[in-house]
């Protein structure tokens, strides 16, 4: 198989269900943005090694959302809630650990710094999503899950920064 198709050479692209769309559609630059932020996670393992298996699960979610995205329908991928739940809980006992004070300069260690651009890509993506929903279904869990991704970031950087100095 190749991955040259040439379907794409003049400007279009195919969604899951098989229509052509623009490559500048709201749906390609969502999932587009969310394929950035899944790249950036899998950089982000190798400054972190010790969170490799967190991030592996985060990556393959973001592949359900982006699913989700390029679905016309819309129902047919969905995050399952126990995954916010893992996030959340992620979020709490980082927390815990973590003496958090007013704005904090991404600039800790890499590690940290490398987290704080995931955390921005994720914004990103929320942000997308918001403009994707102007126009088509996407779900409360996927709108929820991402915006948890980015606070879940924010806690793994200050984590990192903490426990790399």
């Amino acid at each position: 198989m190749s991955v040259t198709t040439k379907g794409g050479d003049k400007g279009k692209t195919s969604l899951y269900s098989g229509q052509r769309v623009s490559k500048d559609d709201i749906r390609i630059e969502t999932v587009g943005t969310g394929d950035e932020l899944v790249s950036n996670l899998g950089e982000l393992k190798f400054f972190v090694p010790d969170y490799k298996g967190t991030i592996d699960r985060v990556q393959k979610n973001l592949f359900v959302v982006n699913a989700h995205c390029a679905d016309m329908d819309g129902g047919r991928y969905d995050v399952a809630e126990e995954e916010t739940d893992f996030l959340e809980s992620f979020i709490k006992e980082g927390e815990k650990r973590l003496d958090l004070k007013g704005f904090i300069l991404p600039s800790e260690n890499r590690s940290a710094a490398k987290a704080d651009v995931c955390r921005t890509v994720c914004r990103r993506f929320e942000r997308r999503l918001i403009s994707l929903s102007a126009c088509a279904n996407v779900s409360p869990a996927v709108l929820k899950y991402i915006n948890r991704l980015s606070d879940f970031l924010y806690i793994m950087a200050r984590l990192v920064g903490k426990e790399n100095d």
